[in-house]
């Protein structure tokens, strides 16, 4: 694949590769290349920062015209390598210190070539706005980008689809075995044995493939053990089906489970949507439940996240719970479950099931069918694992704590994907688990509630009063 680059000519490439691919080096030799082979030619080459194009990007360029012969020589002025033969290649980071002149450093830039290096850490719209500064005539022109492999919402997995659907743009994606002969043996055993082929960032970190891209310690590292809790669970089917929706912002999701006899939680599926309404996605949960389990005898009960029981902020008319009803749901719900100390409560009771085996079998188990586990989105579902990556590596401790009742608390990392499988797990072990509310305590709430809603409002003194 290398190789096929290097001759590549489209005008826009993705090279996406695995730890110690050699795809940074690849793409500067085409960059050196292409500045000996058309003289007067312009590039562009950097990180989105100055620091790491500078202490990175340069000592590697470098190298590379060392081995070359020279040829060029460094301009600190116009902070740019110049060419024997008069071709020019600058190398400074897009970053601006200011943010009312984000583009500062792209106006005026009048290249025929732009290669930037660790792409996944650009923003979408300097990458919109690098392609308008591609315009030096009479050379040819090309893009490329060198991104560590994005997750499935990034926005070059949008522009450079793993298909090659998009004329005048082609991804390439390089393993570390394309890489084999400019390393040791040991350094690729090592980082096998570190992410073995179950392991869920094996995808990105051998084979250069998308998938989990997440830095950070897994909020389940140390309970969570892909090969003891993946395996064939047991659809009870005179036990009700419990699911739990996750709204989310486009990406809304659903896990399907039963809790075992003897305590704990199975998972049996779920679909995670991919820039979906709710009102696209509630169909597909309805039909891909009648298909998974055609006889539900033991009835359907389904919880969902609190935020969807409030006014929604935009002002439209239904919100979360009220669009679940119209589709026959009659969703359950605790109202602090997205609280950081009842969500570390119930974190702390998952990875417990994680730790326990019964007579059954495990506690908490995933069902390996990975036809079980789907993302949908407009151009259908595909197959996607997305439960086991988060408990694996994707759902990980955000590096900040929150506060409360002047205790610090660890709470997992937002990150808009991950987080919203582990949330409907979350959602199902505090609404049917073991810290579910009483029935007494369910009708006291009930009354306290229907008390609130006829007492109209509290004055301001007096036994009921805000100030008494």
């Amino acid at each position: 694949p290398i190789a096929r680059f290097m001759r590549d000519e489209t005008p826009e490439i993705d090279v996406e590769g695995a730890l110690s691919c050699g795809k940074t080096t690849a793409c500067l030799w085409k960059v050196w290349n292409s500045c000996n082979d058309h003289p007067g030619i312009r590039w562009w080459v950097g990180r989105y920062g100055d620091g790491d194009t500078s202490s990175k990007m340069r000592p590697a360029f470098e190298v590379i015209c060392q081995q070359a012969g020279g040829g060029a020589v460094w301009n600190s002025k116009e902070l740019a390598y110049d060419f024997d033969n008069g071709s020019r290649a600058y190398f400074y980071g897009l970053k601006s210190p200011d943010a009312l002149s984000r583009y500062s450093k792209l106006r005026g830039m009048d290249v025929a070539g732009i290669y930037n290096d660790q792409t996944e850490e650009l923003p979408e719209d300097i990458g919109l706005e690098l392609r308008a500064r591609i315009r030096q005539p009479g050379f040819p022109h090309q893009l490329i980008f060198s991104p560590n492999p994005p997750n499935v919402t990034h926005w070059l997995a949008k522009q450079f689809p793993e298909d090659n659907s998009k004329a005048g743009r082609v991804l390439y994606s390089i393993s570390i075995h394309d890489n084999a002969h400019n390393l040791n043996p040991s350094t690729i055993a090592a980082l096998i044995a570190a992410y073995p082929p179950e392991h869920a960032k094996h995808r990105s970190v051998i084979l250069g493939k998308r998938g989990v891209n997440v830095n950070g310690t897994p909020v389940y590292a140390g309970h969570f053990v892909r090969g003891v809790h993946v395996g064939d669970t047991v659809y009870n089917r005179h036990a009700p089906l419990l699911v739990g929706i996750d709204f989310g912002k486009h990406h809304p999701c659903m896990v399907v489970g039963q809790q075992p006899f003897s305590g704990g939680l199975h998972l049996l599926g779920g679909i995670l949507g991919q820039d979906l309404f709710l009102d696209d996605f509630l169909p597909i949960v309805q039909q891909t439940l009648a298909r998974w389990f055609p006889e539900q005898p033991g009835g359907v009960q389904v919880c969902c996240d609190p935020a969807g029981s409030r006014e929604n902020s935009i002002g439209t008319r239904f919100n979360g719970v009220d669009i679940l009803r119209r589709f026959g749901y009659q969703p359950s719900w605790r109202d602090n479950a997205n609280a950081p100390d009842v969500r570390a409560g119930t974190i702390e009771a998952l990875a417990a099931h994680m730790r326990r085996r019964t007579a059954s079998g495990e506690a908490f188990l995933v069902e390996s069918d990975p036809e079980r586990w789907q993302r949908v989105s407009i151009e259908g579902p595909v197959h996607e694992p997305f439960v086991v990556d988060a408990l694996e590596a994707g759902y990980v401790w955000d590096e900040h704590m929150v506060s409360v009742g002047n205790k610090q608390i660890r709470k997992p990392k937002k990150d808009g994907w991950f987080e919203h499988g582990m949330n409907v797990m979350e959602y199902l072990e505090l609404t049917y688990g073991a810290d579910r509310p009483t029935r007494e305590a369910g009708e006291a709430k009930r009354k306290k509630r229907e008390a609130a809603s006829t007492m109209g409002p509290r004055p301001l003194t007096g036994p009921m009063g805000w100030a008494g």
